[in-house]
Formats: C-alpha cells, structure tokens, sequence
C-alpha cells in the first residue's frame, strides 16, 4: 500500500471512491476483479463503501428531473441484472478488446475451436479474439449476435472492415446477409445495429471507437 493511503481517512476516501466507480462501471477490469473480491470475502470495510454509495446515489437520483434512460443504459442494466439473477457473466464494458492489447498481440494462427467468445454488456453480443495489433491499435475479431439483440451506435476510430459470415445484420434500412461486406472509414458513424434472426461477423476493426449516447 502506498503510503498516501496509510492515512485511516485516506483509505477511507479511497475506498468510497472506488465504490462509487464501481457502481458506475467506471473500474478497469482488474479493479472490478478485486473489489468484487474483497465483497466475496465479506470485508468489512468495502461492503460499507458500497452501502454508502448505493446510497447517495439514491439521494442524488430524487434530486434529479425525470429523465427517460438512454437506450444503452437500459442495455447494460439488462445486462447487470441477468447476470445477478442467472448467474450470467457480463462484462463492465460494452467493448471489452480495448483491453485486449494489454495482454499483447495474440496468436498468429488460431484454431477454430481455441479461445471462447467473451460476453459484452450488450445482451446477446459476444466476441471472440483473433489478433490483436498493438503497434496499430486495431484488432481482428468474430462477433456474434444472438436473434433480437442489438449493438448501441458508434464512431470509428480507424477505418473498419465487417464480413457477415452468417445471418443478418440490419442499421438503418440496409440488411447485409452471409457473404456481405462492408467497410467503413475512420471517423464515420454507424448508428444501432441488431439483428432479427442472429449473425456471426468477421470484424477488423480500431481499438479505439467510442459509444455514441
């Protein structure tokens, strides 16, 4: 522990702080992983945090103006609850391979049966690592959406590549089947995307496209 934490008050600080990022999905994966860990083990000091920042953020929301959700934030609530209620693993972020380049560049050659799709708090969309550029800041991925699910809008960071593999991929009045391909330049917008029937993708993509609200 650094020694600006070893203040009792500090620590203190410290911890409602990250509890409240917690609560708002604002933790990098490792911070998520710990601080669950130590709700796991009943820690005293972080169960009181989190009880602390429930409940200012439930002050904070009386004093706010009706305001309707936006469609994202229903989507990750979806998301949250699911996986409290069944058990679902979801992650804290709806493009979890921004932190695949922490883990470095990945396989040249990958089987079809290596590496398991990862779950995205977009409910229905998972997707699976294939390699990842560092140097670039772009990543080559399979995406799959189940039928009904759907993909918030987006900017592009770099240009984007999208093979639909199978099924259908609908935004706006297009619907790209198996054998479609499509590709974007960096800075261009895609606005939501989902599909009726489930889609699998081929995506090469930038690690740096940000969620449009």
């Amino acid at each position: 522990m650094s020694d600006a934490l070893n203040h009792p008050d500090e620590r203190r600080d410290d911890l409602r702080w990250r509890a409240q990022q917690y609560l708002l999905g604002a933790l990098d994966e490792d911070e998520r992983r710990a601080f669950e860990r130590a709700l796991d083990d009943g820690r005293d000091a972080e169960t009181a945090a989190l009880r602390e920042a429930r409940e200012l953020f439930g002050d904070l929301a009386l004093t706010a103006p009706p305001a309707a959700p936006r469609e994202e934030a229903k989507e990750r609530l979806a998301a949250r609850l699911r996986a409290e209620f069944y058990g679902e693993r979801v992650s804290a972020a709806p493009q979890p391979w921004k932190a695949w380049a922490e883990g470095g560049e990945g396989a040249s050659f990958r089987r079809h049966d290596e590496g398991a799709f990862e779950p995205t708090s977009s409910p229905g969309v998972t997707v699976r690592r294939l390699h990842v550029d560092r140097a670039g800041g772009r990543a080559t991925m399979l995406v799959r959406m189940e039928p009904g699910s759907s993909y918030p809008g987006h900017r592009h960071g770099g240009f984007e590549e999208c093979y639909v593999l199978s099924g259908d991929l609908r935004h706006g009045d297009r619907v790209m089947r198996g054998g479609d391909f499509e590709r974007v330049d960096g800075g261009s917008c895609h606005g939501k995307q989902w599909s009726e029937e489930g889609c699998l993708l081929l995506i090469h993509s930038s690690l740096s496209d940000e969620l449009l609200s």
